[in-house]
């Protein structure tokens, strides 16, 4: 059996944690804020509900009293509509 020098090997060594860039954090942010903003009323209030308020697509056909397929096109249309946004720079 070989013996390993403990001192010569990697063992125990924690890598430096990698800086947040905070203000390229606060900048996509932002991007995505202006972007959720030009999206259709329907579009931003079905995916606020969903996506900031933690309400599930049953629920938010019942508060907005729309089927649950509905909420469930506006979803995937929201989503759609705001990546193309953010692709464009978040500003139409």
């Amino acid at each position: 059996m070989d013996l390993i020098d403990i001192d010569k090997t990697n063992v125990g060594y924690l890598p430096e944690e990698e800086q947040i860039d905070e203000k390229n954090i606060q900048f996509k942010v932002e991007e995505i804020k202006k972007a959720v903003k030009q999206l259709p009323n329907g579009y931003r209030t079905v995916l606020s509900l969903y996506l900031f308020e933690g309400y599930d697509h049953e629920e938010i056909a019942e508060i907005l009293r729309i089927s649950h397929a509905t909420v469930r096109t506006q979803y995937m249309r929201a989503k759609q509509k705001l990546l193309t946004l953010l692709k464009q720079g978040g500003l139409s």
